[in-house]
């Protein structure tokens, strides 16, 4: 899945912020939902003293009132500028009528190209890789094996207590050999 700009009148968010640059993007997945309003600012001022006001207007003007699409809505925040702490905590975890990200200290304002990738590592993780698994990890699960091998699996309270058995000396060998 990958972002992709969407045209959309910005016109009013401009019009009342002149300082604040603003872009609308949307997957291209019709069947993921997601849509981010992205909000550049030069200081952490425009962030802090605008961002309840910018979410009331994006939530009246460019959220959809149903369906998925409603709960996919991001509101995110780049700026040259390290926001405080507390006043980026707050903006993140209010989950008012959109999710928000505030991308902070940048070295220089992003390219629409580079908000992009940065917008698809932070709500797709496309950073994020798969690493295969060791051999290590399939030796322990052979010696686990010695343990559950056998395992009676009908329901007599003989089989139970004999489970329960196997499961205490499971237990036993993983505390005696935490490391």
């Amino acid at each position: 899945m990958k972002l992709l700009t969407k045209e959309v009148d910005l016109g009013l968010l401009s019009t009342q912020f002149e300082n604040i640059q603003f872009h609308m993007f949307c997957s291209d997945d019709r069947l993921s939902f997601i849509s981010c309003m992205v909000c550049v600012c030069e200081t952490k001022e425009e962030i802090i003293n605008n961002w309840r006001t910018i979410q009331n207007i994006m939530t009246v003007y460019h959220q959809s009132s149903g369906g998925f699409d409603a709960w996919n809505m991001y509101l995110a925040f780049f700026s040259v500028e390290y926001l405080p702490v507390w006043d980026k905590y707050e903006i993140e975890n209010n989950k008012f009528s959109a999710r928000k990200i505030v991308l902070d200290g940048l070295q220089k304002i992003p390219s629409i190209d580079q908000m992009i990738i940065e917008l698809e590592k932070q709500l797709l993780g496309s950073d994020l890789t798969l690493e295969t698994r060791s051999d290590h990890v399939t030796k322990d699960l052979t010696n686990l094996e010695n343990y559950y091998r056998g395992a009676p699996l009908d329901s007599r309270s003989a089989s139970r207590e004999k489970r329960a058995l196997m499961i205490d000396k499971i237990i036993e060998s993983l505390s005696s050999n935490e490391n």
